[in-house]
């Protein structure tokens, strides 16, 4: 396929904008990336180039934070996201697709407006906590291709610093990522041609991840909730809109 160079130059600004979100919060980059991409490419041909590139972009964030990281707490999301993936690709097969993005969109409105009025559980995430909301994560990666809200707003619920957060969020998210680009592989969703547009694209990736870095040094924790529930919102909104209109 070939592609206008001021609609490649296009689609490489939406990849800046969703990754300097991604760079400031550790997550959000497929949420945004999605819909900027596809006013310029067909939706086919962004989402594998979205997928691909979430490689590069955690492998950036998941390096340049790993200190902050809670690497238990990671494993244990996976570990029960990784699995769950495959019955969420079984569901969305059976169901009608924006039945599900109604009922997905309605429950991350939801935790989002408990969260804004100040539900907190005063503590770290416990093993059992992780294990469930990792799961529902999996779940709706493999449902509705978002991955996030469930082990986001369990996180963003405890005492946690902005930077644990962050850090650990984007461990989550890359091992996630990982799977569903290795899930594109063998469905041959994601081929040589996604791989060589990505590739293209990565420039404005790195760029966006690097200045939503710097953004993120710059403001305090209660900020960083802040704006984090505000992405988990918009990210509800999308889902629930896409869903009403599908349906």
């Amino acid at each position: 396929m070939t592609i206008p160079w001021e609609l490649a130059a296009a689609g490489g600004v939406f990849i800046a904008i969703a990754s300097f979100l991604r760079g400031l919060t550790g997550f959000g980059f497929a949420i945004a990336a999605t819909p900027l991409l596809a006013l310029v490419l067909p939706p086919a041909l962004a989402a594998p180039i979205i997928v691909t590139l979430q490689i590069p972009a955690g492998l950036q964030t998941v390096a340049t934070d790993w200190r902050e990281t809670d690497a238990r707490a990671a494993l244990l999301a996976c570990l029960a996201g990784l699995p769950a993936i495959l019955p969420g690709l079984w569901l969305v097969s059976m169901l009608p697709a924006e039945t599900m993005r109604l009922v997905v969109g309605a429950v991350v409105i939801l935790s989002t407006i408990l969260l804004s009025l100040g539900l907190r559980l005063g503590r770290g995430p416990r093993a059992h906590e992780l294990l469930g909301t990792g799961a529902m994560s999996g779940f709706l990666m493999g449902a509705v291709a978002m991955a996030g809200p469930p082990v986001i707003v369990l996180l963003l619920a405890t005492n946690w610093s902005a930077g644990r957060c962050r850090a650990t969020l984007s461990l989550v998210f890359f091992t996630l990522g990982c799977a569903t680009f290795a899930f594109g592989l063998a469905s041959g969703v994601v081929t040589f041609e996604t791989i060589t547009l990505a590739a293209l694209y990565a420039p404005g990736l790195f760029l966006g991840q690097w200045l939503g870095k710097i953004a993120f040094m710059r403001i305090d924790g209660a900020r960083y909730r802040a704006i984090s529930l505000v992405t988990v919102a918009a990210t509800g909104f999308v889902v629930l809109l896409r869903g009403i209109v599908e349906h």
